[in-house]
């Protein structure tokens, strides 16, 4: 938010309008003793509105629906490292979490509407899968723009160290002369702290997964496996990439010729990717002095119209990872 002078932000009760340092306020709507408060600038000026949010993040000690999220990265880049130079990625990397939540709540919709959409569901689901995965693979990059931005701001008190540019891509980060950097290097090739080069070393794997399936997509011509329709959901074969290594599904949920459901399978990915930028969050948190929490005492929340689905997906799939 630009604009509006911080003797102007003194209308809003719950910003610490002293310790901003520049940073921009990535919401102006606050939850508070069972009300919605809600700010709106007009030229240099704020206005308090009547209203509440249908798909938004904001500010509160506690969600206002249970089915509203909380996830750490978020509340922490809103929170304490909102910073200009970061607002492009930042606001990216929110939208992304948006459109996850809208891609599985399609393709539930779609397995509802089977039968009024045809024998085309199934071509229609497969177009979803791979929007997803791109959408998971966009997250690290995001994510990797953000700790280079940052990366430039730090200054070391190692002298000794030899810090370089961070790369502009996960992908560029996390390779190395056609290979994948251990850790070791990383901390050689940019100086890094051993905590985030072990950041990186810990989301490799899943992050090739994605780049490969992304690249065969779109790069090489390869298509995602075919994708059934049952009376119960979606089904795939457990034998086929990128799925065959997953060991996530239930006895009593496998079919015959290996068909097992879809939307776990999606979830784990989801999850995954959110558990990388939680990862990278909380690592960046234990390095990092950050200023204070732009909003004291309170989180950031996210509210959307699929955040119900995308809740029981998340719960699902931390369920099956922590069986495994």
């Amino acid at each position: 938010m630009t604009g509006i002078e911080l003797a102007k932000l003194s209308v809003i009760p719950y910003l610490d309008i002293p310790n901003l340092h520049g940073r921009f306020i990535s919401s102006l709507i606050f939850h508070d003793d069972g009300k919605w408060r809600m700010w709106m600038p007009a030229g240099d000026q704020l206005f308090e509105v009547k209203g509440w949010p249908a798909e938004s993040f904001y500010f509160s000690a506690e969600p206002e629906s249970p089915t509203d999220l909380y996830l750490h990265f978020l509340d922490f880049i809103a929170q304490r490292a909102s910073f200009p130079e970061l607002q492009k990625p930042i606001l990216g990397l929110r939208d992304d979490v948006f459109n996850l939540s809208a891609s599985l709540a399609k393709i539930s919709h779609l397995h509802a509407a089977r039968d009024e959409v045809g024998t085309g569901v199934s071509r229609m689901v497969v177009t979803e899968v791979e929007y997803l995965f791109s959408v998971c693979r966009s997250i690290f990059d995001l994510l990797q723009e953000i700790a280079a931005t940052l990366w430039k701001t730090i200054h070391l008190h190692d002298t000794s160290v030899n810090k370089r540019p961070l790369k502009e891509t996960f992908s560029k980060m996390v390779l190395f002369q056609g290979r994948e950097s251990t850790q070791d290097e990383l901390t050689e090739r940019f100086g890094l702290p051993q905590p985030l080069a072990a950041y990186y070393k810990r989301n490799v794997d899943f992050f090739l997964t994605l780049k490969d399936f992304r690249d065969n997509i779109i790069h090489r011509g390869s298509q995602v496996q075919t994708i059934f329709s049952s009376d119960s959901g979606f089904l795939i074969q457990n034998s086929l990439r990128p799925f065959s290594n997953m060991e996530i599904w239930r006895d009593d949920e496998k079919q015959e010729n290996n068909l097992v459901p879809l939307l776990p399978a999606l979830g784990i990915v989801v999850h995954k990717t959110l558990s990388a930028c939680e990862d990278f969050s909380s690592t960046l948190e234990k390095l990092i002095e950050f200023p204070p929490p732009i909003a004291p005492k309170m989180r950031f929340f996210m509210r959307g119209y699929f955040n119900g689905l995308f809740s029981e997906t998340l719960f699902d799939a931390s369920n099956r990872l922590t069986k495994n």
